[in-house]
């Protein structure tokens, strides 16, 4: 009589267990987003080697799951001001072309314009697809040397744009230290030399047009040699004519064979420096044309 409630009960419990439907697994896209290099920077940029600032680089996008991706990639800001921002504060425009789909991928106004006409991207279950993309930079916005960067989101949307996946990429150029040296005024050109003639050799200011230019990233470094050590000299002789020079007004001691000027505007500038030459005692001096040679170098600093 004890017996019977058990089996009553275990009957039961199988009845359940049967009652329960094995659930289909569903097919589902998973993606992920991976850049080639992790951050885009267009690295070694000198703005005075005539070359555009710009640079080629690779989103890969890998399906992990078993349904194929079919999405759009979009670039959007951060609640960020578009453009490549310097330590100083300044913004230089950027352009991000989609070479895959050709269509400008710029986030100007905070994000990717989404067009009709665009190339969708899709990826097979277990694939790959690799998107390459091209930055450009706008060099009349670069302020001056040093790393020009913006932080953005790229972001997978569906054809409904809802979005996939993100990830945080940086886009930027590094531009180089960098200076050039330039003369403007009364010179020739003698095998790749400047010459410039002091005329008649009279006490006071020679009065020669003459300015050297520079054009510089920030502040700047020129350093003069004279091979004379600040004299004008006779050649195949003892005569000679002590000389001083000026740069921008301000005076360059070369009488120990050496001398400095020291540039120092921070942002990227063009100088041009008035070069002055100031005439010793000519008394009692042999005839003669007499030379120095000034050899003149710029360093950024």
């Amino acid at each position: 009589m004890m017996g019977h409630p058990l089996k009553i009960a275990a009957a039961a419990a199988a009845a359940l267990l049967l009652a329960i439907p094995a659930q289909a697994q569903q097919a589902s896209c998973r993606l992920r987003i991976d850049a080639n290099p992790s951050s885009w920077i267009i690295n070694g940029y000198d703005p005075f080697a005539n070359n555009e600032p710009s640079g080629n680089f690779d989103l890969i996008f890998t399906n992990d799951g078993d349904a194929e991706c079919v999405f759009y990639p979009i670039f959007i800001l951060d609640q960020e001001p578009f453009g490549l921002r310097s330590i100083s504060g300044g913004r230089a425009n950027y352009g991000v072309v989609d070479l895959f789909g050709g269509y400008d991928a710029t986030p100007v106004g905070g994000r990717t314009r989404r067009q009709v006409s665009r190339r969708s991207v899709a990826v097979p279950p277990r694939g790959q697809q690799v998107v390459q993309y091209r930055l450009i930079v706008d060099e009349a916005g670069l302020s001056r040397s040093g790393l020009h960067e913006q932080r953005v989101e790229l972001q997978a949307e569906d054809l409904e744009g809802v979005p996939i996946t993100s990830r945080q990429l940086v886009l930027g150029v590094d531009v180089l230290p960098s200076a050039t040296l330039g003369l403007s005024g009364a010179f020739r050109l003698n095998n790749g030399q400047a010459q410039v003639d002091l005329g008649e050799l009279q006490e006071g200011v020679a009065e020669v047009p003459l300015q050297l230019r520079v054009q510089s990233t920030g502040p700047y470094k020129l350093t003069l040699e004279s091979m004379n050590n600040g004299r004008l000299v006779l050649p195949g002789t003892d005569w000679f004519v002590s000389y001083g020079l000026a740069l921008g007004g301000q005076s360059i001691t070369l009488s120990g064979g050496r001398g400095e000027y020291t540039g120092t505007t921070p942002n990227m500038h063009q100088d041009s420096l008035a070069v002055r030459f100031q005439i010793g005692d000519v008394s009692d001096r042999r005839a003669g044309i007499y030379r120095d040679i000034i050899s003149v170098a710029v360093s950024p600093l």
